[in-house]
């Protein structure tokens, strides 16, 4: 391969120069070739090499996640399902409004049952709280200790909420027979707000 005449000339120039110049001159085209390379090259292909360690490091942790959750998928779906069939359950419990009236009539029919007279029974205005409402009833009622105590029995088992509130005990009759007691207090109870087509 023939060289241009120029730089033929400058490398006879060179091979004439003594060996430790042109060691010199070899040293400095190799630094200068180093250095070329590291700007150039090596310093782009190492800043790129280390991204691609941190993406892989990131895409090792997601990984990791997705195996995890994938393992546990089963527990995560029978979780949900619990938490929902929770959910239903405690919505049951709330009626909506048109299931209120049939649970003032079983307050009243608890009662009865109880063997204690409901003297009044007279319902408050609701409190909004988010998706719920709480229904204050005033109660007032009549009956023995034992009754009194079954009423309250027979509320704390019917299948929607009904909390008896502050209560007031006062004694009617006291003979040596039994003693019937007055009682007047709040019994709160609560409907659910989200709309009414529940069953």
């Amino acid at each position: 391969m023939e060289l241009n005449p120029a730089v033929q000339k400058q490398l006879d120039q060179i091979a004439k120069l003594p060996a430790a110049a042109r060691a010199g001159i070899a040293g400095a085209l190799v630094v200068l070739i180093a250095v070329g390379y590291y700007l150039m090259m090596w310093q782009g292909a190492n800043q790129q090499l280390t991204q691609m360690r941190a993406q892989e490091l990131e895409l090792q942790r997601k990984l990791s996640e997705v195996r995890s959750i994938a393992a546990n998928i089963n527990e995560f779906e029978a979780e949900i399902d619990n938490l929902e069939l929770k959910l239903q359950k405690v919505v049951r419990q709330l009626p909506n409004k048109k299931e209120i009236e049939v649970l003032l009539t079983d307050i009243s029919n608890a009662g009865k049952m109880a063997g204690v007279e409901i003297k009044s029974f007279s319902r408050r205005a609701e409190i909004i709280h988010g998706f719920y409402a709480e229904v204050p009833i005033d109660l007032t009622l009549t009956g023995n200790y034992h009754n009194i105590a079954r009423f309250f029995d027979l509320l704390a088992g019917l299948p929607r909420i009904v909390n008896m509130g502050s209560v007031n005990v006062t004694v009617a009759k006291d003979s040596m027979e039994e003693t019937i007691l007055n009682v007047k207090g709040t019994a709160t109870t609560f409907r659910f707000v989200g709309g009414d087509k529940r069953a």
